[in-house]
C-alpha cells in the first residue's frame, strides 16, 4: 500500500532520480540558492533527519547526501536494497531504470493517487524540480512565480502537459509554460543554437501555495517570503484565457532536430497555448488557438525576424539567404541615420524586430546579444548615429542587413508581408487541425 510518505519519496525519484539495477541517486538542482550558508544548513537537516527518516521508516533504507557542481545528491548507503521502492514504482507505472523524466507517464499515478497521497507525490516533484528565487517573476518583483523546471534533454512534452493539467485540476492557475522548442526559446533568430533551455511551468506564488506545498523547509520558508511580494492578480483560468496578438516566429534551422520528439518536430507554434492544444490538454483555450492558427500567414517568417552578430557572420548569413532565395538580385548599400530608419516614413518601419535590432547596434554595452539598459533611452541618445543598410534594389519588404561599422555589429531583419515569405508560407506549410506543419 502506498501511503503519503511513500508517495513523497516516489515523487522525489520521479522528479530528480537516476536509477539502475543496483542503486539510485536523487539530484536536487538547487544551484546558487541552495549554496547559501543558511539554506545549506536547513537543507542538510531536512535530508538527514526528515527525508532519511522517511526512507528508513517506509523502505528500511538509509540515505545520506553529497554536494557537487552546485547540486545536492541524495543517495543510499552502500549495499542497500531498494526492491520495495522499485515495486511501488512499478505499481504506478513509473520507470525503474534510467532518468525517469525521460519517459515518465503520469496517467496511472493520477488514477491511483488521491488526496494527501497525490499532494505528497507532487511535493516530491516540487522539491526536486521547482525554483522559487525572486529572479523568477512575471515582469517585476510584484509577480513572483514558482517555476517548475524540467531539462530539455528529457524531450518529454507529454509529461509537462500531464503535470500542468493535473495541477490545474487540483485548483492552481498556470501563469505560463515555456516549452523546449525553438519557437519559444528562439522565435526571432533561426540560427540561435542556445534554444535548448528546457521546460518551465510557472505559477504565481499565491496560486501555488493556496493548493500545493513543499516538504523541504528551506523552500517553504522562501516561498512564504516571496509570497509577500505578490501584488499582481492571478491570470484567468486557462480555458477562458485570451491570447493577445502573438509575435511571429521564424522558421528555425533546428526545426527537424533530433532534440525534438516526433510529435512536435517540424511543427510551428505561435503561443504556449498552441502547444497545449495540439498536445491535447483539455484545459487549453481551443477557440483562441484556432484563431491564431487561421492567421498563420501573419505569424510565420522564413527569414530571420531578427538576427544579431558581428558584421562578418551576419553578412555571410545574408549572402546565404540571397543565394537560396534571391539569386541574381542586385543589392544596394545606403547610409541612414538611426532616427530616419525608425521614422514613420521609413520604408522599413514594418520590419519586425527593427527597434530592438537598432538598439543592439547602438547600445554602449551589451548583455550577451541584448542591449543593456532601457531601449527608448538608447534610441533617443544615439539617434544621430549613421548606419549602413544593405537591401535588394528592385524588391520591397524583403530581408535587409543594417550595419554599425564603429562597433562591428550587424543585424538582419525582415517583413512578414514580403512576397517571397508569403509564397513560402503557401508552399512549405500545411495545417492539420491545430497543428501547422513544415512540408
Amino acid at each position: 500500500m502506498i501511503n503519503h510518505n511513500k508517495a513523497y519519496i516516489l515523487g522525489l525519484l520521479t522528479g530528480g532520480g537516476r536509477l539502475d539495477k543496483e542503486t539510485f541517486i536523487i539530484e536536487l538542482p538547487f544551484k546558487k540558492w541552495g549554496m547559501e550558508p543558511q539554506k545549506m544548513g536547513i537543507i542538510a537537516v531536512d535530508i538527514l533527519q526528515r527525508i532519511s527518516a522517511l526512507f528508513n521508516k517506509e523502505y528500511s533504507l538509509n540515505v545520506t547526501y553529497e554536494i557537487g557542481n552546485n547540486k545536492w545528491f541524495i543517495k543510499p548507503l552502500d549495499d542497500e536494497n531498494f526492491d520495495k521502492i522499485k515495486s511501488d514504482l512499478n505499481n504506478l507505472n513509473l520507470p525503474i531504470v534510467g532518468f525517469p523524466l525521460n519517459t515518465v507517464d503520469l496517467k496511472v499515478c493520477k488514477e491511483k493517487l488521491k488526496g494527501i497521497n497525490a499532494e505528497s507525490f507532487l511535493s516530491g516533484i516540487f522539491d526536486s524540480r521547482a525554483s522559487i528565487t525572486l529572479s523568477h517573476r512575471r515582469f517585476n518583483s510584484e509577480a513572483p512565480v514558482v517555476s517548475i523546471e524540467i531539462p530539455g534533454s528529457t524531450k518529454n512534452f507529454k509529461f509537462v502537459v500531464q503535470l500542468c493539467s493535473w495541477l490545474t485540476e487540483l485548483g492552481s492557475t498556470t501563469d505560463q509554460i515555456l516549452y523546449n522548442h525553438p519557437n519559444q526559446h528562439s522565435s526571432s533568430d533561426p540560427t540561435y543554437k542556445g534554444w535548448k533551455k528546457g521546460f518551465k511551468i510557472r505559477f504565481l506564488i499565491k496560486s501555488f501555495l493556496a493548493n500545493h506545498s513543499f516538504a523541504l523547509q528551506a523552500k517553504s520558508i522562501d516561498a512564504e517570503l516571496i509570497e509577500k511580494h505578490q501584488k499582481k492578480l492571478e491570470q484567468d483560468e486557462c480555458p477562458f484565457r485570451k491570447i493577445r496578438k502573438p509575435s511571429p516566429v521564424s522558421v528555425h534551422n533546428d526545426m527537424n532536430s533530433d532534440s525534438l520528439p516526433i510529435e512536435v518536430r517540424n511543427n510551428l507554434y505561435f503561443h504556449y497555448f498552441h502547444f497545449c492544444a495540439s498536445l491535447g490538454c483539455k484545459f487549453a483555450p481551443y477557440e483562441e488557438v484556432d484563431k491564431i492558427v487561421n492567421k498563420k500567414k501573419n505569424l510565420i517568417s522564413f527569414f530571420p525576424r531578427l538576427s544579431k552578430g558581428d558584421i562578418s557572420d551576419i553578412t555571410n548569413e545574408f549572402n546565404g539567404i540571397k543565394e537560396e532565395f534571391f539569386k541574381g538580385q542586385e543589392t544596394s548599400h545606403n547610409k541612414w541615420l538611426a532616427k530616419s530608419l525608425l521614422s514613420d516614413n521609413s520604408q522599413f518601419i514594418n520590419y519586425y524586430g527593427l527597434e530592438q535590432g537598432i538598439a543592439y547596434l547602438l547600445s554602449p554595452k551589451l548583455n550577451g546579444k541584448r542591449h543593456s539598459g532601457p531601449m527608448a533611452k538608447i534610441l533617443k541618445e544615439h539617434n544621430l548615429t549613421q548606419l549602413e543598410v544593405i537591401y535588394f534594389s528592385e524588391l520591397e519588404n524583403e530581408p535587409i542587413v543594417i550595419i554599425n561599422k564603429t562597433n562591428d555589429r550587424a543585424i538582419i531583419c525582415s517583413n512578414i508581408s514580403s512576397k517571397t515569405n508569403q509564397k513560402l508560407i503557401d508552399e512549405k506549410t500545411k495545417t492539420e487541425n491545430l497543428t501547422v506543419k513544415l512540408i
